[in-house]
């Protein structure tokens, strides 16, 4: 009898196997070989053992056993994100990461890739070195370009997903973007500073570059409400950063010997802490106040200061989850997201001197829910003497943007 896999040789041919030819092969029951094929009890050992060697020598492989589960398919996700220096990025990250953890046996990986988002030509050399790469999606920061346009709707017409992060480039095809309401925010932004400083006076705003689709959108909200609502309130200066540090704290000390007058800053990046440092330096803290994004530790220290009145969270790690289960459901099942925008919760942060008051008031434009925590004792607020007049406030400040706001609980 000559050995082949799945059958034996029968003049030159293979001789398909059954379980009826393995019981005559091994010159026994058909029952005793059911019996051995599902390791159930009552065939004796070696009736068990020609079985086996019967199997083994043809290659027979029953139809109705379950095969072992495939290996999964590999799915990579490029992601382009601005350096790990920005905290607000480290925490979308680690978002990215925790989700991606829990993907990683499903098959899904992400891999980094880190440029400036104002550098153009990084990011496009970033593309050029993927393009030989088995890059099934890109998840990267919107840039207002026409030449990373281009590219990005090249790839689309390609078949490979689109995935904008934090802010969007106009015209562009993609899958969707995820982010906050950029418009809404530096809406909000625009009232709390108005509260700050009395609703007249000179305002700046400092921030990365209007060439980022999500700040000139944060401008755009916050110009609308000043021009609308108090027009008392005059913007005197717009300042870029590129979110670079360095260049954040020297054009902020240059305004303040500039403009003497200034009362407020709104800072729409991530260099409060150094637009802040550099009102201490100028010995500005008692007449300039700043509403700015994201509660990190420098920001809180200015909070403490009475320098930062209101700071406005984006819940990057949540971001930075979101992005990784849309991208996973995409590649590993085929989902797509149930919109072209999918919208992170905005988070009002401020800190007040009076005993621990929170409040949640349910808002349309703020995709979630605002809430106002003082985790920080000691800090001051502009408001007025007492828990009733800061209550007051915030009622009269969303009932004039529509909004229907539920009752105050005070305590921890």
């Amino acid at each position: 009898m000559a050995r082949h896999y799945n059958g034996i040789m029968r003049e030159g041919r293979p001789l398909k196997m059954t379980i009826k030819k393995i019981a005559a092969l091994a010159g026994v029951s058909r029952g005793a070989v059911d019996k051995v094929l599902h390791d159930r009890p009552g065939v004796r050992p070696e009736v068990r053992r020609r079985v086996l060697e019967v199997i083994q020598e043809t290659g027979y492989t029953p139809l109705h056993l379950p095969k072992p589960p495939a290996a999964p398919h590999r799915k990579a996700a490029a992601v382009i994100l601005p350096r790990q220096t920005n905290p607000f990025f480290a925490a979308m990250k680690r978002g990215m990461d925790h989700t991606c953890e829990n993907m990683r046996e499903a098959g899904l990986v992400l891999e980094y890739y880190f440029c400036d988002d104002t550098d153009i030509n990084g990011m496009l050399a970033i593309l050029d070195y993927l393009e030989n790469r088995p890059i099934d999606a890109y998840l990267l920061r919107g840039v207002r370009s026409e030449r990373l346009r281009r590219r990005v709707d090249a790839l689309s017409e390609r078949g490979i997903p689109i995935i904008f992060i934090d802010s969007d480039i106009p015209g562009a095809k993609r899958l969707c973007l995820i982010g906050e309401d950029c418009y809404r925010g530096g809406r909000i932004a625009a009232s709390l500073l108005a509260k700050s400083i009395g609703f007249s006076g000179e305002v700046a705003m400092i921030g990365g570059s209007a060439e980022i689709s999500a700040h000139r959108l944060r401008i755009q909200g916050f110009e609308d409400v000043m021009r609308e609502r108090w027009p008392e309130i005059a913007i005197t200066e717009r300042l870029v950063t590129l979110d670079q540090s360095v260049i954040a704290y020297e054009r902020t000390r240059a305004l303040l010997d500039k403009r003497p007058g200034l009362r407020g800053i709104f800072s729409f990046d991530s260099c409060a802490g150094e637009i802040g440092q550099a009102i201490i330096d100028r010995h500005c803290k008692a007449r300039v106040k700043m509403v700015c994004y994201n509660t990190t530790k420098d920001v809180a220290a200015l909070i403490q200061k009475g320098i930062v009145q209101f700071s406005i969270g984006l819940a990057p790690f949540r971001q930075g989850q979101l992005v990784a289960e849309t991208a996973g459901a995409y590649l590993l099942h085929g989902k797509k997201p149930h919109s072209a925008f999918l919208q992170t919760p905005i988070e009002s942060a401020l800190f007040y001197k009076l005993p621990a008051i929170r409040f949640h008031i349910l808002t349309p434009f703020l995709v979630g829910k605002l809430v106002v925590l003082p985790p920080f004792r000691g800090a001051i607020l502009p408001f007025e003497k007492n828990a009733e007049d800061f209550r007051n406030f915030f009622k009269k400040f969303f009932e004039q943007q529509n909004t229907p706001v539920r009752k105050a609980r005070t305590g921890v």
